[in-house]
């Protein structure tokens, strides 16, 4: 493939299902050129088995009546299947990268191969791994992410923050711990918001970092209930008035791009919060 025509979108969406919490489907499109060849047919694999990898878990996660940890043999087996995939996904890539690195970078595809790298680890829960990628791929392919890739791989330690107070939640760790993971100043909803605030605000990856932020607050409202015994969070606590905050802007954005009312509706319902 000829490195210097510009990238032709592809039609594919990459699905990204949040922990514990909820269904959340990301419209990514990953920066692929027209013309075939093995590099590219294979980081369309390795994308299409990390959607349907996400599509099994956001399907387990979007139903509300499962239970809070996962229970029930149904679960775990989808679960599993779900780690499968993104486990797939990632031996994949970690071949493409480590076989055709210079061609990746030569075709302006390496950015695109980390970032899905960085995000299966993530959901295979290995941290410290995904960070890893994370760094690298903004470091060493810096001048190919795209203003998307930017924010997730900015988002990415928010995201881990969620993922770890909420294993915590069912250590029934200490309040003040998880707290801090969630809504403090250095917690999961600040890290995102750091990531929104990097990409233009009606761009359509806000629509994703919205619902990682209220995915943080939803667990936050866990904790409250579980560990400090409040059906919901006081109406003037900070953290609850951001979230407010963040469903109204949820709002505004499904509406300018068409999106039915279902996904606010769902957010405030599983987060109890008071926009109407």
């Amino acid at each position: 493939m000829n490195a210097t025509h510009r990238p032709i979108p592809s039609d594919k969406r990459l699905l990204i299902a949040f922990p514990r919490v909820a269904v959340v489907t990301l419209g990514l499109v990953l920066s692929l050129f027209a013309a075939g060849c093995q590099t590219v047919s294979s980081l369309r694999d390795a994308q299409d088995t990390f959607n349907r990898a996400a599509a099994a878990e956001n399907a387990l996660r979007s139903d509300l009546n499962r239970p809070l940890d996962g229970g029930g043999a149904d679960t775990m087996i989808g679960l599993g299947s779900a780690r499968c995939g993104y486990a797939s996904a990632l031996l994949l890539l970690n071949r493409i990268i480590s076989e055709s690195s210079d061609k990746l970078r030569n075709d302006q595809l390496l950015g695109d191969a980390l970032t899905l790298k960085a995000l299966c680890e993530w959901r295979l829960g290995q941290f410290s791994n995904a960070v890893a990628t994370a760094q690298s791929a903004q470091s060493a392919a810096a001048d190919q992410l795209f203003p998307r890739d930017r924010a997730l791989l900015r988002a990415l330690p928010g995201l881990i923050k969620t993922d770890q107070a909420y294993q915590k939640i069912m250590e029934r760790k200490p309040l003040t711990e998880i707290e801090q993971l969630l809504v403090s100043g250095n917690g999961a909803v600040a890290d995102l918001q750091t990531a929104r605030e990097g990409v233009d605000r009606d761009h359509p990856v806000q629509i994703f970092l919205l619902q990682a932020q209220l995915a943080a607050y939803r667990n936050f409202t866990v904790v409250e209930f579980r560990l400090n015994n409040n059906a919901t969070v006081p109406v003037e606590h900070p953290a609850r008035t951001k979230a407010n905050t963040q469903l109204k802007e949820l709002d505004r954005l499904c509406k300018a791009s068409g999106a039915g009312p279902n996904l606010v509706n769902y957010w405030q319902k599983l987060c109890a919060l008071d926009f109407p």
